[in-house]
């Protein structure tokens, strides 16, 4: 493996990894004016609370800007998957809500299904589609239209479709800037420092430069060469950065196939000693050095080491507080805490980017020796996420 040249596994998933630096100041100029419209006034005035729904990505981006809606808006915030919105939510517990709804191609059944209760169900509610595209059933059952432009990715040869930083990274700074609009329309701070906080969001984005993700690619490139052989992940976190713990584990599945738990940190010294053979399973944890649970987290991770567990550690604390034998990846940080979930899990691009490609793999199997996912879906009857029947659950 030592032999193996970096250069002849480059592959879009790390390039986004690259990306997500300017990625944020060009999303902000096609998109911010529409961010700014896209919910009037007294829209915002007369919500009591807001949710967000999604499938997969959608509604851990959402759910990772729930503190932003809490300190900037002061307002309750659930980020959730459709389903949970669509069937199992309470019904008598909709009133004065201001939804979001989130599927870029706007056909996602459950996301549909969600945004019609709520409308149907709720008094006083807003509901507003979040998507990359202008036409579909969505937008059609939403009161608003928020119509996202992506910036392009400028990747080269490297086109194949990889599991989406961008899109995640996108939803998820779409959502904190409708946070920073409430709050400011809402009277907790003034258009100044709205501003700053948009531009906060920007340069925390900007704060991965290519010299850092440099170093951090060619870390991760070494470690590949040992986890390429490993087929057991986790993924922990808790708090704010839990979401991310979700997203980083469908990543390993979405890379190259092989599953991934994702556990929070609190609950993991219940369960995870137990899983046999530790040192082959590959282990990250996400932490931001703020959280109230840091110590503990700490605590959790010189057990993982201890266990012999290969452990990775994306924080922005110093490497220093941490148990020998952990790779620690220090990452930027931002003063605005409820910001740093954007970019967490951007280190993770590079080691599965690399690990994909070392294997041979393509990006969520769609390959043309990789034939299972449309043989699946022919089986299934196409796209079950956007072809199933819709029901109101009163």
């Amino acid at each position: 493996m030592s032999r193996l040249k970096k250069e002849d596994y480059n592959n879009s998933m790390r390039l986004e990894s690259y990306d997500l630096a300017t990625f944020a100041g060009q999303l902000y100029q096609l998109n911010h004016q529409k961010i700014l419209d896209a919910v009037t006034t007294p829209e915002y005035l007369l919500a009591k609370k807001v949710l967000a729904c999604g499938c997969g990505d959608s509604f851990c981006a959402a759910a990772c800007a729930k503190q932003a809606f809490l300190q900037l808006a002061r307002v309750p915030m659930e980020g959730m998957p459709a389903i949970e919105l669509s069937r199992h939510y309470s019904g008598q517990d909709l009133d004065d809500t201001l939804l979001f709804s989130i599927s870029s191609r706007g056909k996602t059944s459950r996301v549909v299904e969600a945004t019609q209760r709520v409308k149907k169900l709720g008094k006083n509610t807003t509901a507003v589609a979040i998507v990359n595209f202008p036409e579909s059933p969505l937008v059609d059952a939403a009161d608003e239209l928020l119509l996202i432009q992506m910036p392009k990715f400028e990747c080269g040869p490297y086109t194949e479709h990889a599991p989406c930083q961008r899109s995640y990274f996108s939803t998820m700074f779409t959502m904190m800037l409708l946070a920073v609009r409430m709050g400011e329309v809402r009277g907790h701070y003034c258009a100044r420092q709205a501003e700053a906080y948009r531009q906060g969001m920007i340069d925390y984005a900007a704060s991965f430069t290519r010299e850092l993700v440099d170093q951090n690619d060619d870390r991760m490139w070494q470690l590949a060469q040992t986890w390429v052989n490993f087929h057991h992940y986790e993924v922990v976190a808790c708090g704010p950065e839990y979401p991310n713990a979700w997203f980083g584990a469908a990543k390993f599945v979405e890379a190259y196939g092989d599953l991934a738990t994702y556990e929070n940190t609190e609950n993991w010294p219940a369960t995870g000693p137990y899983a046999k053979d530790p040192q082959s399973i590959g282990t990250v944890v996400i932490l931001d050095r703020e959280n109230e649970a840091f110590d503990l987290s700490v605590e959790v991770i010189g057990q993982m080491v201890a266990l012999g567990r290969p452990t990775i550690v994306i924080t922005d604390a110093d490497a220093g507080a941490f148990p020998a034998g952990a790779e620690v990846f220090e990452i930027p940080s931002t003063p605005y805490r409820w910001a740093k979930p954007l970019m967490q899990y951007s280190p993770l691009g590079n080691l599965l980017g690399y690990i994909s490609k070392m294997r041979g793999s393509s990006f969520y199997r769609y390959g043309d020796h990789e034939p299972f996912v449309r043989e699946t879906m022919a089986r299934m009857g196409g796209d079950p996420i956007s072809n199933e029947p819709l029901l109101i659950v009163p």
